[in-house]
């Protein structure tokens, strides 16, 4: 954030609810819509014209909506190694190996939630493992199993995917093939491992600034 905030940008990162600081809040009340209304009331208290949003990984899904939902407001929807979604879909459709499984853990407990892996998993170097785990939180479930709802409207921001080349791609594969198949998208690769905001923080900036500031 420093960085981008030294190159004049007014940068805001809201954690969304039920994780991290706000783990307090961590409910099976909390689901994609809560994690969409964060992004939308951040965006809308910032006061801004020309809004761009950066969702990675799992937040490609709330970001996305909160694009769709915030319309003109919104200059640009940037996804760094994010699911895309369609309109229909939940967060465990891009990973149907897991989402039996899941559905089965969090009907024999009421209180169970996603747990995180480890830092080392997303290509996190050694001596900032500690202090990443440390930080980790479960993930509310009802994230992973609602379905997203998507204004049909056509799009008005521009839209770019950011893929970290260093990252397995199994996941994001459904969401990579969307994205190379729709001209609207502009596609680049980074290369930096999944976590790539705590592994190649300046890498990450420098191309940032570099879309924000014109380049599709």
């Amino acid at each position: 954030m420093l960085i981008l905030e030294k190159a004049g940008h007014n940068v805001s990162a809201p954690t969304l609810t039920g994780l991290a600081e706000r783990s307090d809040l961590l409910s099976r009340d909390v689901n994609l819509s809560t994690h969409i209304d964060d992004i939308v009331r951040n965006a809308e208290a910032q006061e801004a014209a020309e809004i761009v949003l950066v969702g990675h990984s799992y937040g490609g899904f709330p970001a996305t909506a909160a694009a769709h939902r915030l319309g003109a407001q919104v200059k640009q929807l940037i996804l760094l190694d994010a699911f895309l979604p369609f309109d229909g879909e939940m967060f465990l459709d891009h990973a149907p190996s897991i989402r039996d499984q899941y559905r089965k853990m969090a009907k024999a407990d009421a209180n169970w939630h996603i747990p995180p892996l480890s830092s080392a998993a997303f290509g996190v170097e050694e001596q900032d493992q500690y202090w990443v785990d440390a930080r980790l939180t479960p993930h509310p479930v009802g994230g992973y199993f609602e379905r997203v709802s998507l204004d049909s409207r056509p799009s008005v921001f521009r839209k770019t995917y950011l893929r970290c080349s260093q990252a397995p791609g199994e996941l994001l594969q459904k969401s990579v093939g969307r994205v190379k198949a729709d001209a609207e998208w502009g596609y680049l690769e980074l290369d930096a491992p999944h976590d790539a905001i705590i592994s190649h923080p300046h890498l990450l900036s420098d191309t940032l600034l570099r879309h924000v500031d014109g380049e599709k």
